[in-house]
């Protein structure tokens, strides 16, 4: 029961891992739409700044998408660990 145990409890900290991962990369996608709406609002470039707003509202989600899956991961290896 313990090595299922220890397995479950590895594959969480992958899945929390991965998670985490989510949340960087959306963190950098929301920085560079921030960036290229700045740059487009600078230029007064109508396009710029649509790509811009879009890659910056596109980072928000998958950061927040990185905190569900690395707190939903988070809750799986707490609940393995009351187990024990």
């Amino acid at each position: 029961m313990d090595d299922i145990t220890n397995d479950a409890q590895r594959d969480l900290h992958e899945e929390e891992a991965r998670g985490r991962k989510e949340q960087a990369a959306g963190a950098v996608d929301e920085l560079k739409g921030k960036v290229k709406k700045n740059v487009g609002d600078a230029f007064d470039n109508e396009r710029m700044q649509a790509e811009g707003a879009a890659e910056e509202l596109g980072g928000k989600a998958r950061k927040h998408a990185g905190d569900a899956y690395a707190d939903a991961a988070d809750r799986a290896e707490d609940a393995v660990d009351r187990r024990r």
